[in-house]
């Protein structure tokens, strides 16, 4: 589905939502709560570090509401969007926000984890309090449909190769530089400010390859305008059996999955384990009410749920696994935009 109908999917859904939940008490779900918890009391600020439009607020403005609908207590989850340094800014504000329950975010764990292993920052991913992985999303390597590159290994000829990216910091333009960096591959950066300019940069010819996430890029795959040379995953796509993933390519397992996007929802470090549990709860049942698999439908998006304490887990194996590209992250951050 095109982003604009995603969008207009969304806003019926969320309005409609809204008007259910606004006249009702709390909604059943909760989970054993000790009568003298007094959470939510007020509305919780769910923090987006991109624009409005993407992938990320599109996440974010989708499971808000039922979030609300889930809690013990009649609380809105309002969705705050804090753009800036590859949501760097919005990771080092969940940093050094009160650890109340107030205040949660979304997060993208391959850009930050980068992030933080290149250059100084507030934010420490493996002291997040983590409430749950909403989605998986892997990653992916395509160029122009008239590209008259076949394959990746054809880049290795090039002397120059042109990557469209959207900021060096983005999980995307990490795993290309990776990819690279292992077949010796020179490359410049071409810099747009969303992933639809970085993806009709690569149809319009202005640059030779990008790399996004698999939901990002589909629809122009499957329209014909982009051909996908690359699928990051443990085994090949079913519904593109002739994409090889990394180490059918001569590139090291640990590609495969290392630099796929996950959306986390994260807490403050320090979250009371009462505060955690409400949370964790409220964002498992709306994970699977049914209402919200409609709405994710209609976006074409899936789900790939873990809870908390798996997610802590995921996060600290991916932090471990980054340590084998630092010198290539911390030369690519090192560079200007």
């Amino acid at each position: 589905m095109k982003k604009a109908g995603r969008h207009h999917v969304l806003l019926a859904f969320v309005l409609g939502l809204t008007l259910v939940t606004a006249g009702c008490g709390a909604s059943p779900g909760g989970g054993d709560v000790s009568a003298s918890s007094n959470f939510p009391n007020k509305d919780i600020e769910f923090v987006v570090g991109y624009a409005p439009g993407g992938g990320y607020s599109d996440w974010a403005q989708a499971i808000a509401p039922f979030i609300k609908k889930h809690l013990p207590k009649q609380a809105n989850v309002v969705v705050r969007h804090m753009e800036g340094a590859g949501s760097a800014i919005a990771a080092n504000y969940m940093q050094k926000a009160k650890p109340d329950g107030y205040t949660i975010g979304i997060y993208n764990l391959g850009g930050l984890a980068g992030t933080q292993l290149a250059r100084k920052v507030e934010f420490e991913l493996s002291k997040v309090t983590w409430l749950a992985r909403l989605s998986q999303d892997p990653a992916i390597a395509t160029v122009s449909a008239k590209s008259p590159y076949k394959s990746l290994q054809d880049f290795a000829s090039k002397d120059n190769v042109k990557v469209s990216t959207k900021g060096l910091a983005a999980n995307a333009t990490l795993t290309g530089a990776a990819t690279f960096a292992e077949m010796g591959v020179k490359w410049t950066p071409l810099n747009h400010d969303g992933t639809s300019e970085s993806i009709l940069s690569v149809i319009r010819g202005d640059a030779d390859i990008t790399w996004g996430s698999i939901d990002s890029q589909k629809q122009y795959i499957d329209s014909g305008d982009l051909r996908m040379l690359m699928y990051y995953g443990p085994e090949r796509h079913p519904d593109y059996p002739d994409v090889p993933i990394p180490s059918e390519s001569g590139l090291p397992a640990e590609m495969n999955e290392a630099f796929n996007t996950h959306r986390l929802i994260g807490a403050p470090p320090g979250l009371p384990d009462d505060v955690r549990a409400i949370l964790e709860e409220a964002i498992k049942k709306a994970i699977d009410d049914p209402e919200f698999h409609e709405v994710l439908k209609k976006m074409d998006f899936t789900t790939s749920y873990l809870n908390g304490a798996d997610t802590a887990n995921m996060v600290n194996n991916a932090l471990k696994g980054y340590e084998t590209y630092k010198d290539v992250v911390t030369e690519l951050l090192g560079k200007k935009e």
